[in-house]
């Protein structure tokens, strides 16, 4: 059992650390999208800054992903919820984009930068809502898991 939960945490380890190294591609490449192919530009900005960070943040939980003492299952939700997450996060910006439309949980961004068509588009709250869900889930499990692990190391010295 515990050479499957090792074997799955290699496995999450590689995937975690190259869709991160992908994420931060996209987030550059959202980058170079002109400011005249979209309504509303600083969704783009927004886009390029999340992928970049969230891209990141997944290369460096790849790296740790090994002292997580978690099982199979806790290991899967903590991998799809890191997934899901970070990247709804960079979409939500790509959407506001091309559709000009915001949200209302940005104010500060909205009053700053008004998007054209206004900030109630349902298709960028819904992914900051689930952005914001699942990366506190993967958090909490990311703190879980390094808890246990310390203890664990701490009781086996």
């Amino acid at each position: 059992m515990a050479d499957q939960v090792d074997a799955l945490k290699r496995t999450l380890r590689f995937w975690t650390i190259f869709l991160g190294v992908l994420q931060v591609t996209v987030g550059c490449t959202v980058g170079f999208i002109p400011p005249t192919a979209v309504q509303w530009f600083r969704g783009i900005v927004m886009a390029h800054i999340e992928f970049t960070a969230n891209g990141v943040l997944m290369v460096v939980l790849g790296l740790i992903v090994c002292e997580l003492a978690l099982g199979s299952t806790a290991l899967k939700i903590w991998f799809a919820t890191l997934q899901l997450g970070t990247w709804t996060n960079g979409a939500a910006g790509v959407a506001a984009a091309f559709i000009g439309t915001s949200s209302k949980l940005m104010p500060t961004l909205n009053e700053k930068f008004p998007p054209p068509q206004g900030d109630n588009s349902p298709i960028v709250t819904g992914f900051l809502m689930v952005c914001g869900v699942t990366i506190m889930v993967m958090l909490l499990i990311t703190l879980y898991g390094l808890w246990r692990g310390r203890h664990a190391r701490m009781a086996g010295a």
